[in-house]
């Protein structure tokens, strides 16, 4: 069984803590203070924690975004008022929502004190299972929907990302660096190229070593992902891998392979280097007595340390010798297409696939609810056409990350695609017999949504009925 290699208790006596990159100091505990913060993050990013484990103060949400709209109509109408009265009107209400924010959190660090007694008992661990479908053929696990699992998850992803300074690639940083490389006329060589079943050959005891090298993580972390492991190790009845899945093992990968990408940055003829997860493109400049089977011999050896390969079957190696080359790879949902015309950018088959099976889903589950719910089928198709074709936050506050057919596709060159998708969708919606629903299902279009950019806001509670139907 593997272990992680403890350090002495005593240095987590009070509390966990380690010394990072500069000398920061990283509170890496389970405190009611980190869950908090935990939770306003994720409220952040649109996931509607309140709801998950909270109800509790749902009732102060509506409180206070009640004042915000009480706050909003006064200044809209502050003509009518006495300057004395707006004045007393507005400190009033301005109190009673800064009234409403304190029982608010004061009912989340209530809450946040008990979850962090929980975890930190000794008998706990997050619960791991194996949900009952597979994703490309592969085991998908999750942790479970209680809210220690789900905080306890939450600061051990914190604790490795600031321990061990990783993180995940930016696909909208990556591509048009690509673009670039693949557009100019300098002689290369272009390898796109997959790990053979990555998350399930990691070999946990290379990954404990690295884990044990450091800085390193505190006693409490580090005890949750070795029961984690006997958790997956009990499920999948298999000695190597990590639960594919869960937001931990995205992390624990990323440290996996840091070795791996420092190793290639040394590669001397390298011009460009990118890894998403296991998805990954490497351009090298012409070396003499150097061909397509030296890098990948090379890249392969690199991958052995690690205890990993290549998979064949995905792995092309490209040679760019003038510029006018004619090849095509699809890498990180875009197709990339190298002609003498240039370089032309699509969305990937597999994405158009994954759109029409979507469109698919919409109409089929809004004519078999339409038989008993109408009324509720109708406004579900049209949340989900309009998420489909339109762009949208997932967050609650400005700034943040917006997702959508432009956002998602944003360094296409050629919109046939989407076209083909707007014909797909007619065709569909053709099938439906209510004209007035066929007249207004017509107006969404993948094309318009791109070109247009064109923005719907969307509730928490309207995002989760949307991906219902495709979760299904």
């Amino acid at each position: 069984m593997i272990e992680l290699t403890y350090i002495n208790l005593n240095d987590f006596l009070s509390r966990s803590i380690n010394v990072g990159r500069e000398g920061e100091v990283l509170d890496q505990s389970f405190s009611p203070g980190n869950l908090v913060k935990i939770y306003h993050g994720e409220n952040k990013k649109g996931i509607n924690v309140a709801g998950m484990f909270l109800p509790q103060v749902l009732e102060e949400y509506k409180k206070i975004n009640r004042m915000r709209a009480l706050i909003r109509k006064l200044f809209l109408n502050r003509r009518i008022y006495r300057r004395s009265t707006f004045k007393g009107r507005v400190v009033k209400l301005y109190e009673m929502k800064r009234n409403y924010k304190r029982i608010k959190n004061e009912k989340i660090v209530f809450y946040m004190e008990d979850v962090s007694k929980v975890i930190g008992s000794k008998h706990f661990s997050f619960k791991v299972d194996k949900l009952p479908y597979k994703k490309n053929g592969k085991d998908v696990y999750r942790t479970g929907s209680d809210a220690a699992s789900f905080f306890a998850e939450k600061q051990i992803q914190r604790n490795i990302k600031r321990t061990y300074s990783v993180k995940q690639a930016d696909r909208d940083i990556i591509v048009p660096q690509l673009i670039s490389i693949l557009s100019d006329k300098v002689p290369k060589l272009v390898m796109k190229a997959d790990i053979e079943a990555f998350y399930e050959s990691i070999d946990r005891d290379l990954l404990v070593k690295k884990l044990n090298e450091k800085p390193v993580l505190s006693l409490s972390t580090r005890k949750l992902i070795t029961k984690m492991f006997r958790k997956y190790e009990a499920l999948s009845g298999e000695e190597r891998g990590i639960p594919r899945g869960i937001g931990i093992s995205a992390y624990l990968a990323e440290l996996y392979l840091k070795t791996f990408d420092e190793e290639i940055k040394r590669i001397d003829n390298l011009i460009y280097y990118a890894r998403y997860v296991d998805d990954i493109v490497i351009v090298v400049s012409i070396k003499s007595g150097e061909g397509e089977e030296a890098i990948k011999k090379k890249v392969g050896s690199l991958l052995d340390k690690e205890k990993l390969s290549l998979n064949q079957i995905k792995t092309e190696v490209f040679s760019c010798l003038n510029g006018n080359e004619t090849f095509s790879f699809e890498y990180l949902g875009y197709k990339f297409n190298k002609a003498e015309a240039g370089l032309k950018v699509l969305i990937s088959d597999k994405k158009i696939e994954k759109y029409k099976s979507r469109i698919s889903s919409s109409i089929d589950k809004f004519k078999k609810n339409s038989i008993k719910q109408p009324k509720k089928a109708k406004k579900e198709l049209f949340l989900r056409l309009s998420f489909l074709t339109t762009n949208t936050s997932l967050s609650n506050n400005k700034g943040n990350a917006v997702v959508g057919v432009y956002n998602t596709n944003k360094w296409i060159t050629e919109t046939g695609p989407l076209v083909h998708l707007d014909n797909i969708l007619k065709g569909r919606i053709a099938s439906l017999k209510d004209e007035k629903i066929k007249q207004k299902a017509s107006k969404f279009s993948f094309r318009k949504g791109f070109s247009e950019r064109r923005y719907t806001r969307f509730t928490s509670k309207d995002l989760e009925t949307i991906v219902k139907a495709w979760k299904q």
